[in-house]
């Protein structure tokens, strides 16, 4: 049975890019969109979300202090408050995800998940297409995953 997540704006850009939103309702069931995410991306085309209004303090401290976007801490505050994976690509989001101690993954992480459920062929050539449309992935990234992957 698919886990629960909460999924940024930019792993719905990238997956979009790559026509592969879609992989997300086979991966985590449902997925959770903030409202502020839902704003940022506008109308989604599959079934399997559910959006949610964040109204944790936590959100202002995020956006203020931090510079993170809307969406981001949205976000945030919302894997925090409920524990649930959280899906993101922004580095320094990311970092501030990783000091509160949140599960999280990325558009990569998506990638490789749906390889190894032998939803796609091969993780490496769909990163590589995400990087071709424009998506920024490092070339010891891109590396890294060709040796990883079938």
């Amino acid at each position: 049975m698919p886990e629960k997540a909460i999924i940024d704006t930019s792993v719905l850009i990238a997956l979009e890019r790559i026509n592969m939103l879609d992989i997300l309702c086979k991966i985590y069931s449902p997925i959770i969109l903030p409202e502020a995410v839902v704003s940022e991306f506008g109308p989604l085309l599959i079934e399997c979300y559910s959006s949610e209004k964040v109204k944790s303090p936590m959100v202002g401290l995020l956006v203020l202090d931090l510079n993170l976007g809307r969406g981001e801490a949205e976000s945030i505050a919302l894997a925090s408050e409920i524990g649930l994976r959280l899906v993101m690509d922004d580095l320094k989001a990311r970092k501030v995800a990783e000091n509160l101690g949140l599960k999280i993954t990325g558009t990569i992480g998506i990638l490789l998940k749906a390889e190894s459920l032998a939803l796609i062929d091969n993780a490496y050539d769909k990163a590589k297409e995400l990087r071709d449309k424009g998506f920024y992935i490092s070339d010891q990234l891109l590396d890294s995953l060709s040796r990883y992957t079938k």
